[in-house]
């Protein structure tokens, strides 16, 4: 039987934070940066962080990485950028703004994977609404589309319902944790 989480790249979009200096500051006895990289790496075995260009710093250069060389900070640019780089041809995307997580739910959603272009979680029995792209698996399958998409975050919404599966979450708590509650940027 192979390991799903072996055969599956982690990418990490950290690339269109408006304060990216923030990812070093002090969290404990680690930073923001080493204690979300390693909430995702818990799960997976190969993480790259996709950033920009301005981005692949020393600081960043500890960590395996993508550049996403785009002008645009678009979280279509960097799902097309983590897709056209990754080994993998099915890839998890998260992102450095949603840390908070049960790890179940990537766990979840690998096993639950039967190659969707996308699969993913929309809101929980309360409140339901759209999915969260910067938290799902998504095939390579869809980088043409997404090309073809521009930087168009509401096309980027409905290619997702359209060729992918959304799963319901099990609580709104869980949805605040992912984002759900509130709109992606």
């Amino acid at each position: 039987m192979t390991n799903r989480f072996a055969e599956m790249d982690c990418c990490v979009l950290a690339g269109g934070r408006s304060n990216p200096g923030e990812d070093f500051l002090p969290d404990g006895d680690l930073t923001r940066l080493e204690r979300w990289y390693r909430r995702y790496a818990a799960v997976f075995e190969t993480v790259k962080l996709v950033l920009k260009e301005s981005q692949a710093t020393e600081h960043y250069l500890n960590y395996p990485y993508i550049v996403d060389d785009e002008p645009e900070q678009s979280m279509v640019v960097g799902i097309r950028a983590a897709l056209k780089n990754a080994d993998s041809d099915a890839v998890f995307i998260g992102s450095s703004d949603i840390t908070d997580f049960p790890l179940e739910l990537i766990v979840n959603l690998v096993k639950q994977y039967k190659g969707e272009l996308f699969l993913g979680y929309t809101g929980g029995p309360e409140e339901p609404s759209t999915g969260q792209p910067l938290f799902g698996i998504y095939h390579k399958r869809l980088v043409e589309q997404l090309d073809d998409s521009g930087s168009d975050t509401d096309r980027l919404f409905r290619l997702l319902e359209e060729e992918g599966r959304l799963l319901r979450l099990p609580s709104d708590d869980i949805a605040r944790k992912v984002g759900l509650d509130r709109t992606v940027s």
